[in-house]
């Protein structure tokens, strides 16, 4: 949390002391003047302390009443004495929503884990001790954080079997559908998983097969659940209707997916050769972000 205070020598604020103190208030319980500014995510800024613009922005008042407020140097509060919170989101959607101010949660049917979207958000607590500070504004910069994060699954099957394949699916557990909305995405955090509040799954239909000949899909995660592993059960629909579950434990390849090039994909990229009995043998099993895994060797 980040306060500053800008100075003012306008006619308003003289006026507005006036009449506070002319109402039989005592100056400790004058409003003073207040503004909220989000700040971009570190791993996006441009310049420092760059204003995240066009955020859905809401205070707290000490009396438990939430107010949703517009942000920014030009829109000024007048907050009396006590304990305030404000939080900021942009580009949230209706699957993603905010449950006492500092809960993130996804929609989920059945354990499956919604698509939450592309979206930042954060808030602070701040308390105002009343009066005007040396008739100023204070400023308060709320940072905000990455809040999802891409996982794609790249598989490519080689072998006897192979041109008896229709299609791939899969599913990965251990996939957070609720969390606190500090335990986010951050370049070099501290934590790689967080405890999540409620876990699910992700479910994945990879029918889309891309140029390298590999069946792919990618879900958007609001993280991975640090109470519990991550799952990873391959299912592969043969032609004939038969399938095939192969089941892989994948906490490991998962390790960095909250602290290492969050801005990209996190892929695992694998290849399997089936055989005649229809088993299915790891060729080469890649995982990580997509700017890393995408590196060719000189």
């Amino acid at each position: 949390m980040m306060k500053n205070i800008c100075k003012i020598a306008s006619v308003s604020l003289l006026l507005l002391l006036a009449s506070c103190i002319k109402s039989d208030y005592d100056t400790e319980n004058c409003p003073g003047l207040y503004t909220i500014t989000p700040i971009v995510p570190v791993e996006l800024q441009q310049k420092k302390n760059e204003f995240l613009p066009n955020t859905n922005t809401s205070v707290m008042y000490p009396s438990g009443e939430w107010r949703k407020t517009e942000v920014g140097p030009d829109n000024i509060l007048e907050l009396t004495k006590g304990q305030y919170r404000a939080f900021s989101l942009k580009g949230e959607n209706e699957q993603v929503g905010l449950h006492f101010g500092t809960v993130v949660s996804v929609s989920s049917t059945d354990g499956a884990a919604g698509d939450p979207g592309d979206f930042v958000g954060g808030y602070i607590d701040f308390n105002v001790d009343g009066g005007l500070e040396d008739w100023g504004i204070i400023n308060y910069d709320v940072p905000t954080y990455i809040q999802t994060r891409i996982l794609t699954l790249k598989v490519k099957i080689e072998g006897q079997n192979a041109d008896l394949v229709e299609s791939v699916t899969a599913t990965v557990d251990g996939i957070t559908l609720s969390r606190e909305l500090h335990n986010a995405f951050i370049e070099n955090g501290e934590r790689d998983r967080y405890p999540a509040l409620s876990t699910g799954y992700a479910a994945y239909a990879l029918d889309e097969v891309d140029k390298d000949g590999f069946y792919t899909d990618s879900y958007r995660l609001l993280g991975l659940d640090g109470n519990a592993d991550q799952n990873l059960v391959l299912t592969i629909h043969y032609k004939d209707g038969f399938k095939r579950d192969f089941n892989y434990e994948i906490a490991d390849d998962l390790a960095g997916f909250h602290t290492k090039e969050v801005t990209t994909p996190w892929i695992i990229r694998i290849v399997l050769r089936t055989g005649a009995d229809f088993t299915a043998d790891i060729e080469d099993w890649q995982a990580g972000p997509e700017e890393w895994i995408d590196v060719k060797p000189v």
